[in-house]
């Protein structure tokens, strides 16, 4: 089983990537980063398909989190 930890990071980098590569602009980043947490739920995660959903919402939410809170980090 994937580490919930190394899904967030992941969710991160794809989502930084699709911002530099696809010219997403920013205020959509945090639905891309859910949409993607939920993807890697269900293809990565073990468990019933709520509970696999429902971490997949986790995962992303916390990868959208941590981007934004490393960027305020960042700007100051």
């Amino acid at each position: 089983m994937i580490d919930i930890a190394l899904l967030i990071a992941v969710v991160i980098a794809l989502t930084e990537v699709a911002k530099r590569t696809f010219r997403v602009d920013k205020k959509y980043l945090p639905l891309l980063s859910l949409g993607l947490g939920i993807i890697a739920g269900i293809v990565y995660l073990d468990g019933s398909v709520k509970d696999v959903i429902l971490q997949g919402i986790i995962v992303g939410l916390s990868a959208s989190g941590l981007f934004d809170q490393s960027k305020i980090v960042g700007d100051k």
